[in-house]
C-alpha cells in the first residue's frame, strides 16, 4: 500500500458520485453500530465500481449511503457521506481497509485555523470521554470500553475525516501518557506493556506497518464554543508540590474544553519489530488533553509532515523511544502552537524527545509565549525554571529516554517565535540553562554545526549528537 493506493482512492473519490443517489441533510447523524456495521457486514464490490450500502441515520430517515470498492490490492475502499457518525467505543480498524470521507476533506493547509462548512464533511463525534479524573485510564482492563477512537491495523488508509472527542480532564493514571489518541496504531494500552497483557481496542498489541492518515482535523468541531476556556485559571487546580498527586489536587478539576487526550499516538507494542511505515500528513489538531502528535517505542521509517498542533497540555510534536531506539523518523514542515496550554504553567514544548536512535526535524515551526511564572518541579527549588515551553527543542533522558552510541537528532531549519509572531533570538534568550522570560539556546559543537540553536538537553549523562543546519 502507499501512492498506488492514495491514487486508485482519488480516482475512486472522483467518480463515486456517478449512480449512488447520496440525499443526505448537512447534520445527519448516524449511531455506531450502524455505520461500524456497514463496514463489518457490508460486502464490497470486486472491482473499483463503488457498490452502495444504505445507511439508516438516527432519527429513522435513510439519509445516505456509504459505498465500498475492492482494490487489484485487495483493499476496501469505504466513502463516507457528509454527515455525523457517532463513537463510543476504541474501535479496531480492519487490516486493509480504507476510510474515506466526504468533499475532499476539512484542511486548508495554507490557512489550517479555518474550520469547514460541517455540513459538507464527514464528522465522527465521541459520545463518551474522560471527564473524570480518579479512575482507571491507562490500568483499565477493557480498552474497547475505555477509550475512544481508532485503532489502525496495518495496511490502513483514513484520508479527509474530522474527529471530536469530549475529554475534560487528563486521568491521574495518565499521567505519563497511555495513549487516548484519537487515531493509533495497535499496540499495548499502557506505556510500557506490563500491565495484564491489556492492548488498545481489543487488538493483538502487535505493531501496525503501512498505515497512512491524511487530511484529518481534530478537535475543532467544539472549538469555537470552547476556546475562551483555553488558558483560564481553575481555583484549587494549582497542588503541585510534591508529586503525591492523590492528595494533592494537580491539575485534578476538568478544564471544561472537550476535546482528547492525543491527536494522533503510536504506542509501545508486544513485538520486537515494532511499528513501521507510517505516514502522517495534513493533520490539524485544535486541542489535545495531552500531547499533539507521539510516537512512541520502536518507530521506524515513519514520516511526519505538514502537520499543525495546537493547544495541547502536553507536548506538541514527540518521539518517546524510551530505550526502545525508534529510527528513521522524520518529522517536516510542521507548526506547534501554544503547547502545554490546557495545563497552564505546568508542563509541555513544541518538540521534544524522550529516547531514540535518529530523527530528522525540518522546518519546523514553534509559537509559544515567554511565561513568567511556570510551577517549578516538585521538590525542587520553588524559583527554579518551569518544565514548560522554556526552549524549541528539549531532548530528555526522563521517562526512560535512551540514547544509545551513534544516534542522531537532525535540525535543519526552524522557526521560532511569540504567538504575536515575534522571533525568538540567542540574543534576547540565554544560553543553557534556560531561564525564567527567556528561552533557552545552545551552541552545537564545531563538528555538528556549530550554530546557536533553540534546543535544550537537561541531563547531561548520556552523549546526544544534535546535528544542526540553517536550511
Amino acid at each position: 500500500m502507499g501512492l498506488e493506493l492514495l491514487s486508485f482512492v482519488l480516482t475512486l473519490i472522483s467518480s463515486s458520485g456517478g449512480g449512488v443517489a447520496v440525499h443526505n441533510s448537512p447534520y445527519q447523524t448516524y449511531t455506531f453500530d450502524v455505520w461500524s456495521g456497514a463496514i463489518a457486514n457490508g460486502t464490497c464490490s470486486h472491482d473499483s465500481t463503488p457498490l452502495p450500502i444504505k445507511l439508516e441515520a438516527k432519527d429513522g430517515s435513510t439519509a445516505g449511503y456509504l459505498t465500498c470498492a475492492t482494490t487489484t490490492a485487495g483493499e476496501k475502499v469505504f466513502q463516507f457521506p457528509a454527515g455525523i457518525f457517532e463513537i463510543g467505543v476504541q474501535w479496531l480498524v480492519p487490516e486493509s481497509h480504507v476510510i474515506v470521507g466526504s468533499n475532499g476533506g476539512p484542511n486548508d493547509m495554507s490557512n489550517p485555523t479555518k474550520s469547514p462548512d460541517w455540513s459538507t464533511q464527514t464528522l465522527f463525534l465521541a459520545t463518551r470521554g474522560a471527564t473524570e479524573y480518579y479512575v482507571d485510564y491507562c490500568g483499565a482492563d477493557d480498552m474497547y470500553n475505555t477509550r475512544v477512537g481508532f485503532v489502525l491495523s496495518s495496511n490502513v488508509t483514513v484520508k479527509d475525516v474530522s474527529y471530536q472527542g469530549i475529554d475534560t480532564v487528563r486521568p491521574m493514571d495518565n499521567g505519563a501518557l497511555c495513549g487516548g489518541g484519537v487515531f493509533e496504531t495497535k499496540g499495548c494500552g499502557d506505556n510500557d506493556c506490563k500491565r495484564r497483557g491489556v492492548n488498545n481496542g481489543g487488538s493483538d498489541g502487535i505493531g501496525s506497518h503501512n498505515v497512512i492518515l491524511t487530511n484529518v482535523r481534530l478537535n475543532d468541531y467544539y472549538f469555537s464554543e470552547d476556546k475562551a476556556k483555553v488558558g483560564a485559571n481553575i481555583p484549587g487546580n494549582y497542588d503541585c508540590k510534591t508529586g503525591d498527586w492523590k492528595s494533592e489536587c494537580c491539575f485534578c478539576k476538568p478544564n471544561g474544553i472537550r476535546s482528547s487526550q492525543v491527536g494522533v499516538w503510536i504506542p509501545q507494542t508486544r513485538d520486537a519489530a515494532g511499528t513501521s511505515k507510517v505516514l502522517i500528513s495534513d493533520v490539524v489538531s485544535s486541542s489535545s488533553q495531552a500531547d499533539g502528535i507521539n510516537l512512541h517505542g520502536y518507530v521506524t521509517n515513519a514520516v511526519v509532515e505538514n502537520a499543525y498542533v495546537q493547544n495541547t497540555g502536553d507536548d506538541g510534536l514527540v518521539l518517546w523511544g524510551s530505550n526502545l531506539s525508534p529510527e528513521n523518523v522524520t518529522f517536516k514542515d510542521c507548526t506547534a502552537v501554544n503547547t502545554g496550554v490546557l495545563r497552564p504553567n505546568w508542563y509541555g514544548n513544541c518538540v521534544a524527545t524522550y529516547g531514540l536512535k535518529s530523527i530528522m526535524f525540518e522546518n519546523i515551526t514553534c509559537k509559544v509565549p515567554t511565561l513568567t511564572n511556570p510551577i517549578p518541579q516538585p521538590g525542587t527549588n520553588p524559583n527554579s525554571m518551569g518544565r514548560i515551553d522554556s526552549t524549541m527543542y528539549i531532548i530528555f533522558t526522563s521517562f526512560g529516554g535512551t540514547y544509545p552510541k551513534g544516534n542522531s537528532i537532525t535540525i535543519k531549519g526552524w522557526r521560532f517565535e511569540d504567538l504575536d509572531g515575534n522571533a525568538y533570538t540567542a540574543a534576547n534568550g540565554t544560553l543553557h540553562p534556560p531561564d525564567n522570560n527567556k528561552m533557552a539556546w545552545t551552541k552545537a559543537d564545531a563538528d555538528k554545526g556549530a550554530l546557536v540553536t533553540p534546543y535544550y538537553l537537561p541531563g547531561k549523562t548520556q552523549q546526544v549528537n544534535i546535528y544542526v543546519s540553517e536550511h
